[in-house]
């Protein structure tokens, strides 16, 4: 594996520390039942997958910078206690757009993928993410206020 696909790896396990923390965060302060339990389905599919990519860096004989991942997680942790104060309803959103984003560009980096490691980890942070769109959009949908 080349030093850019594993400083691509490692730059994954970064952005994944700042979002696990954040969600950590939200699941901690949503009231809403339905809405933590999608996130938690997310936080439990996500751990595996972090689980695989430090094992392929392992592999590399590399690892991630320890100040960086607790950077990103702390950075993560302090987003998420600005933002949970704005409501159940905004968490919910900010997750649903970070998701969406979050999702085209795993199915970006699938095509990319020069390994079929690598490959796989796009695929399943893709699904991952795609399965908390859906749970996530569904969820608001089911619960929105209803008009009068």
């Amino acid at each position: 594996m080349s030093d850019r696909h594993v400083r691509e790896l490692c730059q994954e396990i970064y952005v994944q520390d700042l979002a696990l923390a954040l969600y950590g965060v939200y699941v901690a302060r949503l009231t809403d039942a339905g809405g933590r339990a999608c996130l938690e389905v997310y936080l439990a599919a996500e751990a595996e997958r972090r689980r695989r990519l430090e094992e392929a860096i392992a592999r590399t004989g590399f690892r991630p910078a320890a100040a960086l991942r607790r950077l990103f997680a702390a950075a993560g942790r302090a987003y998420g206690g600005v933002t949970s104060w704005l409501g159940t309803r905004v968490m919910l959103r900010i997750v649903l757009s970070a998701s969406r984003r979050a999702s085209r560009r795993a199915c970006a980096r699938l095509e990319a993928a020069p390994t079929a490691e690598q490959q796989y980890l796009a695929a399943l942070r893709a699904r991952n993410e795609g399965d908390l769109v859906e749970a996530v959009r569904q969820h608001l949908i089911d619960t929105r206020p209803q008009r009068s």
